[in-house]
């Protein structure tokens, strides 16, 4: 992590293995990207914060004006998330009393790498680098504002892989080396259909079904991922893997509905018919998902650390 006192970075987060069951106390593999967010701080004598968040191509696409110390908004350019952002400002001086207690100016810029509609963690990162900023736990600050699991916010603070796993409403995270020799053969393909995380987890949470015998099979999956050794043996984990979800939210698997003549392996990450999915590599590949009208395909090492 490398950070100063006005500069903080993390990385963004895809989930691998556990989505849903994480909630169920399963295992789940999370990976990060090597592309993330920044949050750099500059002192003024204005006596505002002035925030200004900028995306991956140098556009600024949001920016507040808040009076300090009260944090009150003078301007913003969407309601919404300049009342998000005073939330996580607010909360963190309530558990950090220091945290923009004198009415000094300042001027804060974010810096997304990645595209808004990735679905890498635009706004895990940006509260892990505020809890950073605040010098607070960043799980104290997601609070229970959000019904997730908290693996994203395990994810970024982590620039290696991780196995997660809540026990007790606490996460356990085991950083793990994930480099299996047929990664070339591994690639990211963005879906472009922005999927609510939140509505997935509810509709996840309504289910009754949920077997202590499948939560035990994601768990056991999760760890035999990190050992495969031949891309066969990924595939077929990771093919009962969707086959598990799938029955448990009666809904069929992207591969059934988007590639179902697909030959290699097509497995959601994170909440379901959401942004990537992993896809194994076979004879044109490309041509296959461009002729389908889906363009942005990225390799295993381009996208994760």
């Amino acid at each position: 992590m490398h950070q100063h006192d006005n500069f903080f970075y993390s990385h963004g987060k895809l989930l691998l293995t556990g989505e849903y069951f994480i909630l169920c106390g399963a295992c789940g593999l999370a990976l990060p990207t090597i592309k993330g967010q920044s949050l750099t701080i500059l002192r003024n004598i204005s006596s505002v914060l002035h925030w200004k968040s900028y995306d991956e191509i140098n556009r600024p696409w949001f920016e507040v004006i808040f009076k300090l110390p009260s944090l009150e908004i003078c301007y913003e350019t969407e309601k919404k998330i300049a009342k998000n952002l005073r939330d996580l400002l607010l909360r963190s001086k309530k558990i950090q009393k220091n945290f923009l207690h004198n009415s000094l100016g300042i001027h804060v810029e974010t810096k997304l790498e990645f595209p808004r509609n990735w679905g890498l963690g635009s706004s895990s990162t940006l509260i892990h680098n505020i809890a950073k900023w605040a010098k607070i736990d960043p799980y104290m600050l997601l609070g229970n504002n959000f019904p997730g699991s908290g693996y994203d916010i395990a994810c970024v603070s982590n620039s290696k892989p991780i196995i997660y796993k809540l026990h007790n409403k606490k996460p356990h995270i085991i950083p793990i080396n994930f480099n299996p020799p047929f990664k070339d053969q591994l690639f990211f393909l963005h879906l472009n259909k922005k999927q609510n995380t939140c509505d997935g987890i509810q509709f996840f949470r309504s289910k009754k079904n949920i077997s202590s015998q499948s939560i035990e099979s994601i768990s056991s999956i999760t760890q035999k991922i990190t050992f495969c050794k031949t891309l066969e043996e990924f595939e077929e984990l990771l093919l009962k893997h969707e086959m598990i979800i799938s029955k448990i939210l009666n809904i069929p698997t992207i591969k059934e509905t988007y590639f179902p003549d697909y030959l290699g392996l097509v497995k959601s990450l994170g909440a379901w018919g959401g942004d990537f999915v992993l896809i194994s590599f076979r004879k044109g590949m490309k041509n296959y998902f461009s002729k389908k009208g889906f363009h942005t395909l990225i390799s295993f090492d381009e996208m994760i650390i």
